[in-house]
């Protein structure tokens, strides 16, 4: 089965590299002193999340032109998630620079645990991967249970594992009957055939289940 990537941006308040006056040309060295001293701790704070590779040289001469041509007061520090990609944007005035990037995972139990390390690094000011989202992902596209050749053998070892097939069932109407078929004949004997013939409809529903993930 196949998911649907989460999508979000989200602000590094932390690393928001503010002026209380809107920086002329004679503050150039200064604003690049404090640009750069900021990107150490970005740097400290994101390089590896994910993958996210930041770039080696920021041309922050580039980034300090465009802040005082615009006339702001603040560089700003994007993260962006997008279906597939992870980056960050460097933004003054107009011009955004990116920070540095990383592709997304297309594999969904790789694309789980990626979503798992954004969302462990969130916090307050900086929730590229809020808890509710997280959750709802999980929710939506639940992990891939772990296989077994067949329902007698899923029933002995794990019952939550029989429970994540039941609710999986319930929206499937030949499982939905293969598992009251199972419960009706419970106490039967494997030979009996009404017995044999629900353990063969519940197999053949696991499969298509496994088939689902």
């Amino acid at each position: 089965m196949s998911f649907t990537p989460f999508e979000n941006t989200a602000q590094m308040d932390d690393r928001l590299v503010s002026f209380d006056k809107v920086p002329q040309e004679a503050d150039k060295e200064n604003v690049l002193r404090r640009l750069t001293r900021n990107w150490e701790n970005v740097k400290s704070d994101l390089n590896g999340l994910g993958g996210i590779k930041l770039v080696q040289k920021v041309d922050w001469g580039m980034v300090a032109d465009a802040l005082i041509k615009a006339k702001s007061h603040a560089v700003m520090f994007d993260l962006v998630l997008t279906k597939t990609e992870f980056r960050l944007n460097i933004l003054a005035g107009d011009v955004t620079v990116k920070g540095g990037s990383v592709n997304v995972p297309t594999e969904r139990e790789a694309y789980r645990d990626f979503l798992s390390s954004l969302n462990g690094w969130s916090n307050s000011t900086q929730n590229i991967v809020p808890d509710a989202d997280f959750k709802a992902f999980n929710a939506k596209f639940p992990k891939k249970p772990t296989e077994y050749k067949d329902f007698d053998e899923m029933a002995k070892k794990s019952k939550s594992d029989v429970d994540g097939f039941r609710t999986w069932a319930n929206g499937n109407s030949t499982a939905k009957k293969a598992f009251a078929d199972i419960d009706k004949t419970a106490k039967a004997k494997p030979t009996d055939p009404a017995r044999a013939a629900a353990l063969k409809a519940i197999n053949a529903s696991l499969k298509e289940y496994y088939k689902s993930f």
